[in-house]
Formats: C-alpha cells, structure tokens, sequence
C-alpha cells in the first residue's frame, strides 16, 4: 500500500466514524422527540392533539416549542389536567406572536 493509499483509508474511516457519531446524535434526538410527545399527548384533548400535529406540519418550529413548554409545565408540577383546543389556539398565539416583530415601512 502506498501513503496515498493509507491516508485515504485513513480519511475514509474518520469520516465513517463522524457519520455513525452524527447518526446516533439523530436517534437520540428522536428518541426523546418521542417521548416529548407522549407527555403532551398525555395532556391534551384529542382536537387539541390533532390541532398541533397539523400545527407541525405547517410550522414545526412553533410546535416543537409548545411541545417543550407543555413538557416543562408538567415536570414541573404545573400542568395537572388535559387542555383543550380553546386552551392550546391560545397557547399558540402567545407563542407565535411572542417572535413577531412589526416592520413599518416609510417612504420619505
């Protein structure tokens, strides 16, 4: 073998190596994604559950956050009963509305 050849292999393996660390750091991630989602599901109603999965396809962002936020009212203590569709659209709404800025556009 030559030391190009060893060099590459070399390149080669570290690159396999840094794609199973990253493939592992995306199944953990949707492991806990998961459990996420048995938590909220576990208190919410089942149009408030089908509200945020729809949400979730639209803005995954959004519900990702009001995913984590319902899952820290419950480790905390403070989310002790279901919610409903009224309750989660407001929940929504504070926390779309919470990152919208407002532009005003003059034309001097």
């Amino acid at each position: 073998m030559s030391s190009e050849d060893k060099s590459l292999k070399e390149i080669q393996e570290k690159l396999m190596a840094e794609m199973a660390a990253k493939q592992s750091k995306e199944e953990e991630a949707a492991k806990e994604l998961q459990k996420i989602d048995a938590i909220v599901k576990q208190f919410l109603t089942n149009e408030a559950w089908q509200r945020l999965k729809r949400v979730e396809l639209v803005k995954p962002d959004l519900a990702n956050e009001v995913k984590l936020y319902l899952a820290q009212l419950y480790t905390s203590g403070r989310l002790t009963r279901r919610l409903g569709d009224e309750e989660l659209k407001t929940l929504l709404a504070q926390l779309s509305g919470r990152g919208r800025k407002d532009f005003n556009i003059r034309i001097v």
